[in-house]
């Protein structure tokens, strides 16, 4: 004797966005929703913060030579997050431009 079969399953509902927070659906409003803007803003800001590191490291290790201190130590740090931000300007164009090609390839969806 055979077991018996289990009915199907029910077709998934697709998934929709989570509703953001109270705190961020108040950001949105009250800034017309330019808050999904900000990959554009992250290379601007990206190279000022670049070019003020290596200005303030060049700067510190002249005048203080190679052992490091708390001035140094900062202007490595806003190096490293001007080349952090470069890197995610870098990441976030790329994905934008994949997703550009992907959705050029589908058929004539306007």
């Amino acid at each position: 004797m055979s077991a018996p079969e289990s009915p199907p399953a029910a077709p998934a509902e697709p998934l929709t966005p989570p509703e953001p927070p109270g705190a961020l659906r108040a950001v949105l409003v009250a800034t017309g929703g330019v808050g999904g803007s900000w990959p554009r803003c992250v290379l601007p800001f990206g190279a000022v913060t670049l070019l003020a590191g290596a200005a303030a490291t060049a700067i510190t290790f002249s005048l203080r030579g190679p052992h490091l201190d708390l001035e140094q130590g900062v202007a490595l740090a806003t190096l490293r997050a001007g080349l952090g931000l470069l890197a995610a300007a870098l990441l976030c164009w790329g994905a934008r431009r994949r997703a550009g090609r992907a959705g050029r390839r589908e058929p004539g969806t306007a």
